[in-house]
């Protein structure tokens, strides 16, 4: 009879405890449930190493600390006769009162020149740039072996001051088809201004541009937005940073 009490009392209190378990894990699992980790936004400003400029901002989306970091994002050529520096100019979206997003401006791939001052010094204080919109860069790597192509930006085109200020890319292949040379030539009859720089790329140097070329095409069209909509936000005219980059700048040089 003792023993008969002493199995009902265990049975009771293994019930009791197993009940009390049950519900804590219910609970845990109910708290865990509540906890979200939301990503973060960090801010990337990409500019030239070497001196500032104004350069487009990509948002990059990470769980880690929120700030702004500047991401450097070019490529040179450093040659005898100068330097010429790649930098992609990212394209401007604009919302619409439906609350979509239509594009506003392609971007476009500064040529940046700059002068030599000293072995391997250049000035870029001085340099000149040269916008290749979409439709120049798929002529340039569009080039077949011998062929050239010239390129003409006038900011006056179309009006009374029309020819006052001009520039003019030319790519000419070498003799021996062995790489190209980028000659730029920019006039301005209201500053008596005449400059002319000349950068020669070997075939392997051109094989990199036109690479580079290629691939940043379809994100100058906007295509990766597209792809993308969350990311559109990063290109809204409205939140570009203040000095951001765009075509406009050629003309500041």
């Amino acid at each position: 009879m003792a023993l008969h009490s002493l199995c009902n009392s265990l049975s009771l209190r293994i019930a009791s405890s197993s009940r009390k378990w049950i519900g804590d894990a219910k609970s845990l699992r109910k708290s865990s449930q509540s906890v979200a980790i939301k990503p973060s936004r960090l801010q990337a400003r990409a500019e030239y190493a070497g001196y500032t400029s104004p350069q487009s901002t990509t948002t990059l989306r990470t769980n880690g600390t929120q700030g702004a970091r500047r991401v450097f994002v070019n490529y040179t050529f450093y040659k005898t006769r100068g330097a010429m520096s790649m930098k992609p100019v990212k394209p401007v979206f604009k919302l619409l009162d439906t609350g979509n997003a239509v594009l506003d401006r392609e971007g476009s791939l500064f040529l940046e020149f700059a002068p030599p001052v000293a072995q391997r010094q250049y000035d870029w204080n001085s340099k000149q740039i040269f916008a290749l919109s979409v439709m120049e860069l798929g002529t340039l790597v569009g080039l077949a072996p011998g062929e050239s192509c010239e390129f003409y930006h006038d900011p006056n085109m179309g009006k009374s001051d029309a020819g006052k200020i001009r520039k003019s890319l030319k790519v000419n292949p070498m003799k021996d088809e062995d790489g190209y040379y980028f000659n730029l030539s920019v006039v301005n009859k209201q500053e008596n201004l005449d400059e002319r720089v000349n950068i020669a790329l070997t075939r392997a140097e051109y094989s990199v541009m036109r690479s580079s070329i290629n691939y940043i095409i379809p994100y100058l069209m906007g295509w990766h937005v597209f792809v993308d909509p969350s990311t559109v936000d990063d290109f809204l005219a409205d939140d570009e940073p203040v000095g951001s980059m765009t075509t406009k700048n050629e003309w500041d040089k």
